[in-house]
């Protein structure tokens, strides 16, 4: 079923359940459909099915030494982002190490492995168009805890995971492992070829007490999508909009902040999700000191949003204080050229006011 944008601007978030259609929904931190895999946890909280077909994504954690062996998606676009813990993540001929804030991404056709370094590693494996995260339901085990298990269930043979990957687009081809090592990446190429970048990296503007960081463009990823990184200090909410040619995802990283979307206003904080499909009116607003946040925008169409109404900077943190100021005749010539519907000004505080 797929709804008009009229529809989907009444459609209330479905919560902490895998809605089986393009419709919002939230999503907390832990919850999702769950599998073991070789005494990892794999969260999966969005798959092709609840976007449309045009995204799936899943948080995957264990402790030290849990890893996958090298794998190639023939389809997929893939964004890896730590949220937790220590990772080493190899490409052909090179390799990370990766602490919280870290990304790589990894166009299709591209190698790549990771082992976990610490005793409690999560990351987040964003893939587009979606559809390889069927490959978990396959050769996982389903699981009721929201932790990694203690000791490793079953284990599949690379037999198996070949057999089930080759459905998927997914081999699982023989690529010698370089030993990591801890860069700073600062540089984002021009094209489409798989990189690394630390934390607080990436080309960052600034507004009033907020900073926006772009992770990854379109030319980064064949258009499917871009990445930004959001931080500021706490904030009230936005004008209430929608968008109508594009998705909107956030992931709070750290911090808190509330969401309002289609009527129901939601708490997020670390590792909670929310899917913004298009049509969905929505805000939000930061609600704690230094809160941040990462939003992947899908398609592509929304690139270039940012610059309307924010500067260039090479600072890496913003400014607390000062005059707060709103470039609107930014603000305007974004609705008037971009894919930006503006319906009303921003929501009222509705739910625990008193935090």
């Amino acid at each position: 079923m797929t709804l008009s944008v009229e529809e989907m601007n009444k459609q209330l978030p479905v919560a902490n359940a895998l809605p089986g259609e393009a419709v919002p929904y939230y999503m907390a931190s832990g919850e999702g459909a769950r599998y073991e895999i070789d005494g990892q946890l794999v969260t999966v909280i969005a798959r092709a099915a609840d976007t449309g077909g045009i995204f799936s994504a899943a948080y995957i954690s264990g402790g030290m030494g849990a890893e996958s062996p090298f794998v190639t998606h023939r389809i997929e676009h893939k964004t890896l982002y730590v949220f937790d813990g220590i990772l080493h993540v190899w490409l052909p001929g090179e390799s990370r190490i990766l602490t919280p804030g870290d990304s790589v991404v990894i166009p299709p056709g591209t190698p790549h492995a990771y082992r976990m370094a610490s005793h409690y590693t999560r990351f987040l494996n964003w893939m587009t168009p979606g559809g390889a995260e069927a490959y978990y339901e396959r050769v996982g085990t389903p699981i009721d805890s929201h932790v990694p298990p203690v000791h490793a269930g079953r284990k599949p043979s690379l037999r198996e995971q070949a057999e089930v990957g080759a459905e998927f687009g997914i081999s699982f081809p023989d690529v010698e492992r370089v030993a990591p090592s801890l860069q700073q990446n600062a540089g984002r190429p021009a094209t489409q070829t798989p990189y690394f970048l630390s934390a607080g990296e990436g080309e960052r503007m600034v507004s009033y007490q907020t900073m926006f960081t772009y992770l990854s463009r379109p030319e980064n990823t064949g258009s499917n999508y871009f990445a930004v990184h959001t931080k500021g200090a706490k904030s009230p909410y936005i004008p209430l909009h929608f968008h109508s040619e594009h998705t909107e995802n956030f992931l709070c990283t750290e911090g808190r902040m509330w969401l309002y979307a289609n009527g129901r206003e939601v708490l997020l904080t670390k590792g909670d999700f929310l899917h913004a499909p298009a049509g969905t009116v929505h805000s939000f607003a930061l609600d704690s000191h230094n809160t941040q946040m990462l939003g992947f925008l899908t398609p592509s169409v929304f690139n270039g949003f940012f610059e309307y109404f924010n500067q260039p900077t090479d600072d890496y943190m913003y400014t607390e204080g000062g005059e707060p100021y709103m470039d609107m005749e930014g603000f305007g010539r974004a609705q008037a050229e971009m894919d930006l519907t503006v319906v009303g000004p921003p929501p009222q505080r509705r739910a625990a006011l008193d935090i």
